[in-house]
């Protein structure tokens, strides 16, 4: 039986996002509703997770719709697929551009989000990446209309080598995609580790799209490695630890980065290549059954992986800035004062709404005030705030606003076969 083990860091939810898209093909055209771009890659190396990723986000649209949407117009959520491939995604993202899409959600590429920033930033689109976080930890600039809801590369790599140091290891092997994500993060993984006293034997550098890394194992395997850091993707990780798996005649200890905290790693791994390894990944913090068992009767029966959270959070953030642009702005646009509604919104101090009440948020937001403290908040410029399902802390950041929080706490996974136990998660 494989054992791997992920510790899920409490840091803040980073974002600041915009302008919304749509419902389906069903709702009305994007003169008559708020439209919302999501870019996934529904086909190729990295499609595993995207058709539950969008249910989530259309299960978070359908909710906002049912409360009125936004100012009486419909949330259209609008989908394409990058195809896993970066010149098919910069394709995709200028359709959402021309469909009229003021943020793009998406598109869980370290490699290609970063890509597709300029072009969408020059078309006055913001982009929102719910799972993709910084890859520094600057301070806060709402200018910078690339938000993201994890936390920053550079907080889960630290995080990742005080597990590592907390294990006893003492010298590692680094091995990460060239993209500006896991470079932050192994970087950061790096110094910490070093300035603690510890070795970094070899860093490696890898194309995520490779057929083959036998000569990397090789060559790691040559100095005699035990102990791995492998930061890339789910895809690139499964055939890494299957080539040292063959390779080698010994057991590596795996350290995991986010990316990799997801079924498409166990499912296509050897069993027990992943015993004992450990990762970090955010937490998510709503461990009550009302989301999973709303998801199901939704999507009969489909069960909602850890990212769907982050992607309903992030629709329904977006639906209250969106909201609050149609009352103070009568709908007029404007990427920076958009991204100062939404930090104010998603920060204390004010009334808590969690993910199951849209409706009054909405409610609260659209009437400009009320009779009770909450909503008298708004009235007064003190905020709402959201209570989100991915982190226990409620601030609302975005790739400039540093984490507030390194508390850790540890989530054993187990795996049989090769495959996630669901019911054996802690």
């Amino acid at each position: 039986m494989n054992r791997a083990s992920f510790v899920c860091s409490l840091a803040t939810l980073g974002s600041c996002l915009l302008t919304l898209a749509g419902c389906s093909s069903q709702t009305p055209d994007q003169t008559d509703s708020v439209t919302i771009g999501l870019l996934l890659p529904f086909t190729g190396a990295d499609s595993a997770t995207s058709s539950n990723f969008e249910r989530a986000t259309l299960f978070a649209a359908k909710r906002v719709n049912e409360a009125g949407g936004i100012d009486g117009k419909p949330l259209r959520v609008v989908s394409q697929d990058t195809h896993s491939e970066l010149d098919r995604g910069e394709r995709s993202a200028q359709w959402l551009i021309d469909a009229g899409a003021k943020v793009v959600v998406g598109p869980e590429s370290a490699a290609i989000a970063p890509a597709l920033y300029p072009t969408l930033t020059a078309n006055g689109v913001a982009l929102l990446s719910p799972l993709i976080g910084a890859g520094e930890d600057p301070t806060f600039d709402c200018s910078k209309p690339w938000f993201r809801l994890a936390p920053s590369a550079k907080a889960m790599g630290e995080n990742l080598a005080k597990q590592i140091i907390g294990t006893k290891v003492t010298e590692i092997t680094i091995i990460y995609a060239n993209d500006a994500y896991n470079e932050a993060l192994s970087g950061a993984l790096r110094d910490l580790f070093i300035s603690r006293g510890f070795a970094v034997s070899l860093e490696l550098k890898i194309d995520p799209e490779a057929q083959s890394y036998a000569g990397i194992v090789k060559q790691a395997l040559a100095q005699g490695v035990s102990s791995v850091v492998l930061a890339t993707s789910a895809r690139a990780g499964a055939l890494m630890v299957n080539e040292f798996d063959a390779l080698s005649g010994r057991k590596i200890q795996w350290f995991l980065s986010p990316q990799l905290k997801t079924e498409l790693l166990v499912a296509n791994v050897a069993p027990d290549a992943l015993d004992n390894a450990i990762g970090v990944a955010p937490q998510i913090f709503d461990k009550s059954d009302a989301f999973p068992e709303a998801f199901a009767r939704e999507w009969q029966g489909d069960v909602p992986l850890e990212g769907a959270y982050f992607y309903y959070d992030a629709i329904t953030l977006l639906a209250f800035g969106l909201q609050e642009v149609a009352t103070k702005d009568a709908g007029e646009f404007d990427l920076q004062r958009f991204a100062k509604y939404l930090y104010a919104i998603a920060n204390p101090p004010g009334d808590t709404t969690k993910w199951n009440e849209v409706g009054s948020g909405l409610s609260s937001v659209r009437d400009g005030g009320g009779t009770d403290d909450g909503f008298r908040m708004i009235r007064r410029a003190e905020p709402i705030f959201v209570e989100d399902l991915a982190s226990s802390r409620r601030w609302f950041q975005n790739e400039k606003l540093s984490v507030l929080s390194a508390d850790v706490q540890l989530a054993v996974r187990k795996h049989r076969r090769g495959f996630l136990n669901r019911s054996q998660v802690l």
